[in-house]
């Protein structure tokens, strides 16, 4: 066990510093020796060896190693240019509108293809929902598409067969069923909104009605259906508008974080934030959650609260708000105030509030938060109800009822794009069932415990449909064949009917047959084929008599991971390698701990301790989360996999959500070590006067003007378009979406854990995470960072062969050619945001490699430095569409990866010499400053500072 932090002397230090004072971890506080190592040298040692397997695994994490004989052209013989030039483009890309679905909820993209490969998506500027943005994972769904560890082919106990063979036995067992009329099967159906699986399923129950269906998700918002069912008589699934909501009442409640609806909550948000910023209302948030979120790092007002302290908390705020509740809140003196504040706020705003809570909460608080929401006159304005658009949300057997599934008398089970036997209390009995059948991506746990295993299509590769989160219809269309011997769900569910082979885009098509056909040819165009549902009126509600929490003592809480969610994307390298929002940890999940709890037990980051849970023992690697609630242990779901693939199987520990907010549990010290990978103490800028993210508060936001220094360098061309980028702090959430559209776009390598952990990431793009404030209840505040693009840059002064050089518009370009890895540049640039290549990812790669990677951008090889390039490729795209319509060129239509996907648009791009563009006007804004001005660097990148509410960050 390594030697413990002294919490003592992290407290005095963190109680003398003055001003805004930021930290990025505990071990670079306390400058432990594994911090200083990383701080002192940002390339330490030279890259250890790596063995056969793990390199050959995650070179196909980060590119596609299936072959594309049947998706591409036949093969051409061609001589490529050595030294392209950057205003070359090799052929003209197609977008697609489509969809996929993420836990049922369909996020529309358009997808672009070059020579019929997909290689990127991004979010369907025309649909209302994402509005050109998405998340990280729908960023990442093009590499899943590619992954060689998809399932293939079909398989009878665990040995490929074929299709014909599927048909035969399907065909036998339909006979069974139609003679007991379905009596034994039953039927676990993963999340969806298909209107298309609607329509099937419900043939297939009225043929066989005695079958049992479980519709559903790990996470799934079923305790919420519950409880609108019980406060408005029906099942109602909420919409919220934060574009008008100027005050949020969040009880562990993380609407900006990660999820379905993620993008469509966070583009709400940052319009109220613009809103605010205009003087035009406010933007207030108050949080009680037990464990760090982005919407508490957003938080006017951060609780660190015990998830049994819900009940008391909720009591207070009914009572304060007029509701006649019987009981007394217990509550300390900083929780009170917490309330008091949060109710005030909502009376000085009147129907301009909106009150969350956990979807794992308990059916009685989540109805409270309804009647109070549609007492408050918040209905019709900050949030409406509209009937719920996934599947299932009136079973007779709802997911939640699998752990107790009787499987004594089932005969056929058919697990239709799910992993139960992983994500849920499956009983052991399953494997007793005569007839088992899985079909899935992948072939995953719970196929491993079927007869039989069906593999299906991506969401890229097939036909489909799917609502979004405001209920429009999408329509799912492939943009390459199907790449494997795959079926769509619909064409296995009609296998399962009829045992004959359907046309998948006939089965999608039959469900909007009364659609004619140029209006559904529009539909293709545009991505979706049915607009929002008109809401749901309701009626009055009444209060609901709340009581204390069964739950006392330490206490476990169970989230998904924030970037491989429940293990479905586990297998995804972008992904594993994306550091998580608070912690920046890569490639495992750990136990989150309090520092108060970690100070008793003795541990530090890396520690193992062991956690007895609801039947379950957990073990896995400590982590101090400053901001923590005490008494709270902190697990995420999604790893401990043994059938995700090559590059997700054994990272991290099993944990089985419980389908609670928490539950009682122990926790001991175990005296082992784990090896993390965390990118906190990495790239760690060099101390300046000013602190890195600058704050202004609400009522006077504006930074004292900068004294730039002289520099004896001749000055830069200014003329012409000069490329800049500025990001506003007051609108980043930290959601790492902008990450992933990078490394898609630029071709960056997934280089491992082991490299990651001595700061080897390639990501062209990070942000940093920031604390301030006591370790019990700091802020969180978060910076991305990519390339400053300085006009007086010192990585150009420094390279001996000039492989950085400056162009007239102002980029700061790599000539890889050139490139003979000094690293001088690097150890030059005082962001440290350069990337060198210690190994050769692309060594030996199949032709068949090109199909996942963007043609327009080098690949880059071992010794070679790259970094953020202001997506040139896209420079020269539009310098191209331009010149081809005869018209000057218009530097406002080019749009860089990060800006395009951001779901709160903090980032914006273009020439900084016009006066109308939003990067001209943004520089000019007197939040704007620059990052360690007094270096005289002159940075291209550029920022403007977060605002604060008056009296933003009293964390209690």
């Amino acid at each position: 066990m390594s030697a413990p932090l002294d919490f003592a002397a992290l407290r005095a230090q963190l109680a003398g510093l003055e001003g805004q004072a930021y930290w990025r971890g505990l071990e670079a506080l306390a400058e432990m020796p594994q911090a200083q190592a990383l701080i002192e040298a940002e390339f330490p040692g030279v890259a250890p060896l790596m063995d056969r397997r793990r390199f050959l695994q995650l070179m196909a994490a980060s590119m596609a190693m299936a072959g594309m004989a049947a998706c591409g052209k036949p093969p051409e013989q061609a001589v490529t240019a050595v030294n392209q030039p950057d205003t070359l483009t090799p052929g003209v890309p197609a977008w697609y509108a489509t969809a996929v679905a993420f836990c049922g909820v369909a996020q529309p993209v358009v997808g672009k293809t070059v020579a019929g490969r997909p290689i990127k998506l991004e979010g369907n500027p025309e649909h209302p929902v994402s509005g050109g943005a998405c998340d990280a994972f729908t960023q990442a769904a093009i590499l899943q598409l590619y992954d060689p560890d998809r399932s293939q082919a079909p398989r009878f106990k665990g040995r490929e067969t074929s299709w014909p063979q599927v048909r035969a036995a399907l065909s036998r067992e339909q006979q069974v069923l139609d003679g007991v009329r379905g009596k034994g099967l039953h039927i676990v159906c993963g999340a969806s909104s298909s209107p298309t699986l609607k329509r099937q399923l419900d043939q297939l129950l009225q043929r066989w009605p005695e079958a049992r269906l479980y519709h559903g998700d790990t996470f799934a918002e079923t305790g919420a259906l519950r409880a609108s069912e019980r406060v408005f008589g029906q099942p109602l699934a909420a919409r919220m508008h934060l574009q008008h909501a100027e005050v949020w009442v969040c009880l562990e409640f993380d609407p900006l974080g990660s999820g379905p609806c993620q993008t469509a909550l966070q583009r709400g948000w940052a319009e109220r934030r613009r809103q605010a910023a205009k003087g035009e209302g406010a933007a207030l948030i108050f949080v009680a959650e037990s464990v760090p979120s982005l919407t508490g790092a957003a938080a006017t007002v951060r609780l660190p609260a015990v998830p049994s302290q819900l009940p008391d908390l909720l009591l207070a705020l009914s009572q304060a708000l007029g509701e006649d509740l019987p009981g007394t809140p217990r509550l300390s003196t900083a929780q009170l105030r917490w309330v008091q504040e949060a109710v005030a706020a909502l009376k000085r705003h009147p129907g301009r509030g909106l009150i969350g809570i956990s979807h794992q909460a308990c059916e009685t608080l989540q109805a409270q938060v309804m009647h109070l929401n549609q007492r408050l006159g918040h209905t019709g304005q900050t949030l409406d109800w509209q009937v719920p658009s996934l599947l299932g949300h009136e079973p007779d057997h709802p997911w939640s009822s699998l752990a107790q599934l009787d499987l004594d008398q089932a005969t056929h089970l058919l697990l239709l794009d799910c992993n139960p036997v992983y994500t849920a209390q499956l009983p052991d009995a399953l494997v007793q069932v005569p007839f088992r059948l899985h079909a899935g991506l992948y072939y995953d746990e719970s196929a491993a415990q079927c007869h039989w295993h069906l593999p299906l299509n991506h969401a890229l590769d097939g036909w489909s449909d799917a609502r979004a989160a405001d209920g429009s219809a999408c329509i799912v269309q492939p943009l390459i064949e199907p790449m494997y011997s795959t079926r769509t769900l619909h064409q296995v569910v009609e296998l399962l009917m009829s045992a004959v082979e359907a046309d998948a885009l006939a089965l999608v098509r039959a469900t909007w047959a009364h659609i004619a056909q140029e209006p559904w040819r529009q539909a293709l165009a545009n991505g979706w084929i049915e607009p929002a549902p008109p809401p749901v009126k309701v009626s009055e509600t009444t209060a609901i008599p709340l009581a204390p929490a069964g739950v006392e003592g330490l206490q476990a809480v169970i989230h998904p991971d924030p970037t491989v969610w429940d293990g479905r994307f586990a297998n995804i390298g972008w992904l594993q390698e994306l550091p998580k929002p608070i912690s920046t940890l890569t490639w495992s999940n750990v136990v989150g701990l309090s520092p108060q709890l970690a100070e008793r037990l003795g541990v530090s980051n890396g520690d193992g301790v062991e956690i007895a849970l609801a039947g379950q023992t957990v073990c896995g690697p400590a982590w101090v989360e400053p901001g923590q609630a005490d008494q709270v242990i902190a697990l995420y779901s999604g790893y401990g996999r043994s059938h995700a693939g090559r590059v997700g199987n054994g990272l991290g520990y099993a944990v089985k959500p419980t389908g609670q907010l928490s539950v009682s549990a122990s926790v001991r010290s175990t005296g082992e070590r784990f090896p993390l990978a965390a990118t906190q103490s990495h790239h760690r800028l060099p101390d300046a006067e000013e602190p890195p993210i600058r704050v202004v508060p609400r009522h006077a936001p504006q930074l004292a003007a900068a004294e730039i220094p002289a520099s004896l360098y001749r000055p830069v061309e200014d003329s012409g378009p000069q490329w800049g980028m500025v990001i506003d702090l007051d609108l980043c959430t930290g959601c790492n979406a902008c990450v992933v559209a990078c490394q898609a776009e630029n071709n960056i390598a997934v280089v491992g854990a082991e490299q990651v952990a001595h700061g080897r990431s390639m990501h062209w793009l990070r942000i940093d995470h920031y604390y301030q404030g006591p370790l019990e209840a700091p802020r969180s505040r978060f910076q991305p960072l990519p390339c400053m693009h300085c006009e007086q840059a010192p990585c150009e002064t420094g390279c001996p062969v000039n492989a950085t050089v400056h162009s007239r518009d102002g980029l700061n370009q790599m000539v890889y050619n050139r490139c003979i890895g000094t690293r001088t540049c690097a150890s030059y640039c005082p962001y440290k945001v350069r990337r060198f290549n210690w190994l050769d990812w692309n060594a030996g790669a199949a032709p068949s490699l090109q199909a996942q990677r963007n043609p327009e951008v080098t690949v880059r090889s071992r010794g070679v430095m790259e970094k953020c390039t202001y997506c040139i490729q896209r420079i020269s795209h539009a310098r191209i569409d331009d010149k081809q319509q005869s018209a000057a060129f218009d530097p406002s239509h080019v749009v860089t990866a990060c800006q395009q996907t951001c779901p709160s648009q903090a980032i914006q791009f273009g020439d900084i010499n016009h006066r109308a563009s939003g990067v001209s006007q943004a520089r000019r804004d007197p939040r704007h400053y620059r990052l360690l001005d007094a270096l005289g660097t002159r940075p291209r990148t550029s920022y403007l500072a977060r605002i604060e509410e008056q009296g933003d960050g009293d964390e209690h």
